[in-house]
């Protein structure tokens, strides 16, 4: 919301929110006092620490909206390509957003085939996949509750593949996850609609049909899955990323703990009837992600993003997860596949305290050797290992958390202009804005900044899909109404000259002598910098320029209120009335802008009043007025129209006298 102008009509006084409790509490005044207390001061410490500095509107135009409300929808994009496409109900939609041009859309529908369905929203075709296999586009879709594929060829339907197990949910509201390998095919989507209901991780096509035991899961819910290649080909992994029901039933526990489950890409299957068409190779391990140090446990995973190492080491590759706690409160952790791999390789089975067989639980065995039957037991019985993953780092605490509600995130490496390398996170929240967040430094000594909330949106709403394209440095996300780019470097959302430009501290951006530029645009270098205290030091004006002057004339007694926008969120805005401090905006001020509430102007409240920012050693002057009383704004008024009389009359007197002193 855009703040108000100064003016008259006064707002209500902005109040301190007080929270209320309940009578039949029964809590006594004093433990209220400091709940009271220690909620508003953890609300205010969370938001200073890891809120969004500024807040941005995404304004540009590319952007296009749905023939109609998308309640469900998929996202597919290649990376260095203009096109994105998005499954809804009944359609694929084909967007293309050229550099400097308007973005297009084209439609194919994809009607459903209605069977027997008894729910008329579920008669519908959900597409729920979309994913590039040879030529063609295979597109999958709930089907009125028939799961069907079709193959998609320059925008048209050429054939449909008719009813493919797997591929799609029965409902587009139903967990789904499917994972492809080259020709081989991964899903959690169960084969039948009214049986088989235990959640299974399937190997769909492929050498041999596998599926998880029954018992080594409890009502997952899956995030996300991959296949890492190791050294040795045999030895390839896949790793899936859930939640499920805690096995721990102490009321104290939490309802759900997340993890991270290995199997073996080349299993086989076991020997005996009852292994032979299950994974063989199945252990899963906990996600720790807690910090000791404030005792929050953040325990319900969200969502997962694998960077890979620039190098190719897959030890290296970063696991970036977003977890949530009951009260929707999110942290980041961050995790090496190297980590989880030692975990697997070493740890000990949680609960199971005899000698391991040989070879042990997980080992993937060369030459598509079959699991022996009693490795396969064990496993099975004792699927948990003791040991858990914890963060990357020294503490092995979250790179940061947050009262955001985070749900997707995307993360971006990427290099300053001095070869700096930074990790840009972008993630979503309940809201629908991404908040932008760089982390720069070592695993030792990482720092992290929230620069921005991005409203990726024309029109306000959930976030559904969102998908990073790091060759071209653009965004693509998706709401039910419109899908939208959005550019990874908005430096022209900076103002403030050369020091807001730097405070922003934006790796994608850097001041070019009267501009806040991409690195990436810019035809000349540009000023960098990676300082994060105070990064305004490196401008070659000390000072930022001041406010311009703004004048108002008030008569006696009337009431009147300044405002300053609060552009950053991280500092602290003063309304000074000369030297006196009058109005004090802490970090975490609930309103857009900082308001000076006079309620009878006196005498002595005429003169210059200053609205400053201080952000660390960063001080700005934001607004500058100047209160005149109306009698002497009407002398300053008089006395400027008798100058500029004086004025007119010397410029048409003085040719005149010039012209005399020539002739004599």
């Amino acid at each position: 919301m855009t703040p108000p102008p100064p003016g008259r009509a006064a707002p209500s006084a902005p109040r301190a929110r007080v929270l209320s409790l309940p009578a039949r509490f029964g809590l006594p005044l004093r433990l209220r006092l400091l709940l009271v207390f220690w909620v508003a001061a953890a609300s205010a410490q969370g938001h200073s620490r890891s809120g969004p500095r500024i807040s941005a509107v995404w304004k540009g135009q590319d952007h296009v909206d749905f023939s109609q409300p998308e309640p469900h929808t998929v996202l597919f994009h290649e990376p260095g390509s203009f096109s994105v496409w998005v499954g809804g109900r009944g359609k694929v939609y084909h967007f293309n957003f050229p550099e400097g041009k308007n973005a297009s859309v084209r439609t194919v529908n994809i009607g459903s085939t209605k069977g027997s369905c008894q729910d008329k929203q579920d008669c519908g075709n959900y597409i729920t996949l979309l994913e590039r296999r040879g030529n063609g586009l295979l597109v999958c879709g709930t089907n009125a509750r028939k799961p069907s594929c079709w193959n998609l060829v320059n925008d048209s339907v050429v054939m449909s593949l008719g009813e493919m197990k797997g591929y799609a949910p029965f409902s587009p509201d139903e967990n789904s996850l499917v994972l492809f390998e080259g020709d081989e095919v991964y899903s959690t989507i169960r084969k039948q609609e009214y049986n088989g209901k235990i959640p299974r991780f399937r190997r769909i096509r492929g050498e041999s049909e596998l599926y998880t035991s029954d018992t080594v899961m409890q009502n997952p819910q899956f995030i996300k899955a991959t296949i890492v290649h190791q050294d040795q080909a045999y030895d390839d992994k896949i790793y899936y990323f859930f939640r499920e029901d805690n096995p721990d039933k102490n009321p104290e526990a939490p309802l759900n703990v997340s993890r991270v489950a290995q199997l073996c890409r080349g299993d086989q299957g076991g020997e005996s009837s009852l292994s032979v068409s299950k994974w063989n190779t199945f252990l899963k391990a906990m996600l720790v992600c807690s910090d000791a140090a404030t005792n929050r446990n953040f325990n319900r995973l969200q969502d997962v993003f694998l960077l890979p190492d620039p190098s190719g080491q897959w030890r290296d590759t970063r696991v970036y997860g977003v977890f949530s706690n009951p009260w929707n409160y999110s942290a980041v952790c961050v995790y090496s596949l190297g980590d989880i791999d030692r975990v697997f390789r070493t740890s000990s089975l949680k609960g199971y305290h005899m000698g391991l067989p040989n070879p042990r639980p997980g080992m993937c065995l060369p030459k598509k050797q079959p699991i022996p039957t009693e490795t396969f037991q064990v496993a099975d019985s004792h699927p948990e290992v003791a040991q858990r993953v914890e963060p990357m780092g020294p503490l092995k605490t979250p790179l940061f958390h947050s009262k955001y509600h985070y749900q997707k995130v995307v993360v971006h490496r990427m290099q300053a202009s001095n070869g700096e390398t930074f990790h840009v996170l972008y993630l979503t929240t309940d809201r629908g804005t991404i908040h932008k967040v760089v982390e720069s430094g070592d695993q030792d000594h990482s720092f992290v900044f929230n620069i921005m909330e991005i409203q990726p949106f024309h029109r306000a709403a959930a976030i559904q899909a969102i998908s990073l394209d790091a060759d071209r440095r653009k965004l693509y996300v998706t709401s039910q109404w419109e899908v939208s780019q959005v550019p990874l470097d908005m430096c022209e959302v900076y103002s403030g000259g050369c020091h807001g430009c730097l405070m922003s501290r934006d790796p994608y951006c850097g001041w070019d002598q009267d501009r806040c530029v991409s690195i990436y645009s810019s035809q000349r270098s540009v000023l960098q910098s990676i300082n994060p205290a105070e990064p305004h030091r490196e401008c070659p004006n000390p000072k930022p320029d001041e406010a311009p002057l703004q004048k108002v004339s008030l008569a006696r007694n009337s009431r009147y209120y300044l405002t300053c926008p609060m552009e950053s969120r991280h500092a602290t805005y003063l309304w000074r009335h000369e030297e006196n401090v009058e109005q004090s905006c802490e970090p975490g001020h609930q309103s857009p802008s900082c308001i000076l509430f006079i309620e009878n102007l006196t005498a002595r409240q005429y003169g210059h009043y200053r609205c400053e920012a201080q952000e660390g050693s960063y001080l700005r002057e934001a607004q500058h007025w100047e209160l005149l009383p109306e009698d002497r704004a009407l002398a300053e008024q008089l006395m400027g129209h008798a100058r500029a009389l004086a004025a007119s009359f010397w410029l048409g007197v003085l040719p005149t006298l010039i012209l005399g002193l020539l002739v004599h």
